[in-house]
Formats: structure tokens, C-alpha cells, sequence
């Protein structure tokens, strides 16, 4: 790991926009669209903190011209059909002309599949809200649309910026050190990450993990090194024995309010924000040194509506977009001043913004697979598994294929798919996991009965 790309990892999140603020005018209550001012009222704000909003929706007359023959903007994001239809309201007023149709999709669906369509010729949707670690093989394919010449552009944190300028932070996901507030007395809260290892506190089922390193010990691989992390993730697992979840971050986040374990690593901000206005007894704490936060990317793909989806992207990076997304799905807006204004998440957690380790998905690949490597001879000698492939015909597919289930040996088999881990190929291309069906002679790469499978290939 290079001391530049340390560096770059570590960029405080600053200000965006805030040596522009006298070159355009604040923006007046008046001149909002009414879903924008009703927005600000709601969440008790003035006007005044959607500053540089002039100077960020300046888009040439061209763009809008092309925007409005295109029509639309076909948009595959994450985000509730019911958020998104409160978020996207001051866009459509600003720009009528503009259809947005969304669909809200897994990783699969809203990543792999219009990719597979890209190499065929074909584009399917203009803009992804959260590439989920693939942008790089749309930058293969010269995929994406350039996005500097963009106006919000300058007004955005560096530290959302990618190096291309193919495609920008859209939100950033910071992950911590979940608890249950009912069980936990804040005395017990690990000052360091460290000090999880050290107390008793934590050890045997009262700490409870999910399978994905990269929320949070990928940072601490680029801070503290490969040596050091191994070393902590094998005492981790070997001293405190924790519970070892199969559910996904949000279930395990839910599980943990239900009070079946004490501590979970790692939740999020967003979730706990979610889940607290629901009466669920849950806090977020960030032990030191390292608050680990994932920069989740928004582009533009080539070849389809590509001006109504940068006028789209440009919007929603504007202040406006980004305080139409925190009223509609609450997630801590980008820039530090509208941070500051009321709109965050939890405000309660105090982060020391220099302590942030941002991941994009242009750092650390070479990393990440060293760390996935690592945790998983650990995660699967803990729960007394080993990775086998095998050759089975497919006697189920269960949960909109979720689960396969086949036989070896005489002896059933199960098998989870998921959307996002699992490699799915049918017939030598990569496919979704809906493809495999019942009869399909599939080799099946798998580390024991019920658990994720890493590859499953079948022939038709």
C-alpha cells in the first residue's frame, strides 16, 4: 500500500462548495420548486442553506434541449419505490420534460445485468446509483459517460471524486460498532478497535459478526497494515468467539435490537437512524483510530439518454438533490454545511471527520482480496467448513432462487444464493440467480450445507 493512496483513502470530508459561496446568489424560497420549499418548511430550514445552488444547476441550454428529446431517464437504484417518489419531486418540476422511470433492483439486476447488456450492444438504463464494486469493469468497456464538465462538479468533496471523473459519491455508508442499548451500558463501548479484543466484555455470543470484511477491516488493512489486521481478525475469532451470522447487515441489525446478541460488526448509520425512529433499542459507536466509510458511486452509462441522465446526476448532487434524498430516505447528505444545518442522519454520533477512512471503488482491490482470503479460512474453519466443488443436478430452486437445493452422495444439500456474492453462469455466462432451474446440471462451489455458495455454473 502506497503512502499517496494512504493519503487519498484518509481525504477528509470537507465542505463542498465552500470557496464558491460569492460566486452565485443564495437561493430564494421563491424561486424553489414547491416540493423543495415544502421539503425545507418540513424540516424546519431556511432557503439560505442551499447555497451555490445557481451556480450548481448552470447547465448548458444544449443539454437541456437534448435532455427534453430524449425524454427520460431510466434510473436502478436501491432506494424504496416510496422514497423515491418523494425524492425525485423537485426534479420534476424543474425539469418537466424529463420522464424518470426508476426500478428499484439488487446488485444483479441493477449492475451485472446491464452490464451483460452493454457488451451485447445494448443499453437498458442511464444511470446507476451504487455499482457495488464494479464500476471498473464498466470502465473496461469505456462504458461510462465523463462527468467533470458537469456544474455541481466543482461544488462536490474531493473525497467523493473519483480519479476517472467517470463517476462520483453519491452518499457515503459509515460503519461502526453496533449495540443494543438496553444491554449495553456505555461504559462498555470499545474506545479503540482494540479494545474489543481486550475486554471480556465481548467475548463468546455477545458479539456477533457478518460476513463482509470490507465494511470495516479493509480499513484498517490500509491504516494498520496487512500484519497487524490478520493477526487482530485471527484473535477476533479465536479469542472471542462470536457469533458468526448467515443474515445480511440490515437483518443482523434487526436481530440485534431484538436482543439476540449484545454487539454487531458492523451497522451503519443510515439503518440505525431507520431502525431508533421505529423504537428499536440500538446505538452506533466508532471506536478509534478508524471510522470506516464506503463511498457508494452514481455514473452515467454511454450510448442512452445520457444528457437526461447527467442533468439527472447533476441535480441530485446539487445541495437541493442531496436535501431531497435526506427528507425522503434519510441519508446524511454530502456536504459538511448541510450536515451541520440539522441534516444528519445521527446526529448524536460525534465523528471526528478527520479519523475517516473513505473506500472508493477505484482503492485497495488488490487489498480487499488479500482480506477476503484471509477472513474466509477463518470464517469457515470457525464454523468447521471447507470449500468444496461438486457436480449435482439441481432437485429445487426455492425463494425466487435464493436457495438450490441437489443432492450428494445420497445425502441432501442447500445451498444460498446471493445476489451479490454468488457468481450465477448458465452456459458459460454470467446470469442472474432467477436463470437456474430445476433439472440444470450445475458444478457447485460451496463451503457446506447451507451456506452461500461462492460459484454455481450450470448447462442448460
Amino acid at each position: 500500500m502506497t503512502r499517496n493512496a494512504v493519503k487519498l483513502g484518509l481525504a477528509v470530508l470537507v465542505a463542498g462548495g465552500m470557496g464558491f459561496g460569492s460566486l452565485a446568489p443564495v437561493a430564494g424560497a421563491a424561486d424553489l420548486p414547491k416540493s423543495t420549499q415544502d421539503m425545507l418548511k418540513k424540516l424546519k430550514l431556511d432557503a439560505s442553506v442551499l447555497k451555490d445552488l445557481d451556480q450548481a444547476l448552470k447547465v448548458p441550454k444544449a443539454m437541456l434541449d437534448a435532455a427534453k428529446k430524449e425524454g427520460q431517464v431510466r434510473i436502478g437504484a436501491t432506494h424504496d419505490p416510496r422514497q423515491f417518489r418523494d425524492f425525485i419531486r423537485p426534479f420534476k418540476e424543474r425539469y418537466p420534460g424529463v420522464e424518470v422511470n426508476y426500478a428499484r433492483a439488487n446488485r444483479y439486476d441493477r449492475v451485472i445485468k446491464p452490464l451483460i447488456a452493454m457488451k451485447s450492444g445494448k443499453v437498458i438504463v442511464d444511470a446507476i446509483m451504487g455499482f457495488g464494486g464494479n464500476t471498473f469493469q464498466f470502465e473496461k468497456l469505456n462504458a461510462l459517460v465523463n462527468l467533470t464538465d458537469l456544474p455541481v462538479y466543482k461544488l462536490v468533496p474531493k473525497s467523493m471524486k473519483s480519479p476517472s471523473g467517470n463517476y462520483v459519491g453519491q452518499r457515503f455508508l459509515t460503519r461502526c460498532f453496533s449495540y443494543n442499548t438496553k444491554k449495553v451500558k456505555q461504559e462498555d463501548l470499545p474506545k479503540t478497535w482494540e479494545d474489543i479484543l481486550s475486554s471480556k466484555r465481548w467475548a463468546g455470543k455477545n458479539l456477533a459478526l457478518v460476513n463482509r470484511p470490507d465494511y470495516w477491516a479493509l480499513h484498517l488493512w490500509v491504516v494498520k497494515g496487512e500484519k497487524w489486521t490478520k493477526n487482530y481478525l485471527t484473535q477476533m475469532f479465536l479469542k472471542l468467539k462470536p457469533q458468526l451470522r448467515k443474515e445480511g447487515n440490515n437483518a443482523a441489525m434487526q436481530l440485534l435490537g431484538a436482543g439476540e446478541f449484545d454487539g454487531l460488526i458492523a451497522g451503519t448509520v443510515h439503518r440505525t437512524s431507520v431502525l431508533q425512529k421505529k423504537g428499536t433499542p440500538i446505538g452506533l459507536h466508532c471506536p478509534g483510530p478508524v471510522v470506516p466509510t464506503t463511498v457508494s458511486p452514481v455514473g452515467v452509462l454511454k450510448g442512452g439518454n445520457e444528457n437526461a441522465a447527467r442533468l439527472f446526476v447533476n441535480w441530485f448532487l446539487s445541495r437541493e438533490g442531496q436535501l431531497a434524498q435526506f427528507h425522503s430516505a434519510h441519508y446524511t447528505p454530502l456536504y459538511k454545511d448541510l450536515q451541520a444545518a440539522g441534516l444528519d442522519a445521527l446526529p448524536g454520533l460525534k465523528i471526528d471527520d478527520s479519523k475517516r477512512v473513505f473506500y472508493r471503488e477505484d482503492l485497495w482491490r488488490k487489498e480487499k482480496a488479500e482480506l477476503v482470503k484471509h477472513w474466509d479460512g477463518l470464517w469457515f474453519k470457525r464454523k468447521g467448513l471447507k470449500m468444496q466443488t461438486v457436480n449435482a443436478k439441481i432437485s429445487a430452486v426455492k425463494r425466487g432462487g435464493r436457495r438450490y437445493h441437489f443432492q450428494v452422495g445420497g445425502k441432501e444439500q442447500k445451498v444460498r444464493i446471493s445476489s451479490s456474492r454468488t457468481i450465477v453462469l448458465v452456459d458459460g455466462n454470467r446470469t442472474g440467480r432467477k436463470s437456474v432451474k430445476k433439472g440444470m446440471t450445475c458444478e457447485i462451489t460451496y463451503p457446506g450445507h447451507d451456506q452461500t455458495a461462492k460459484q454455481v455454473a450450470c448447462k442448460k
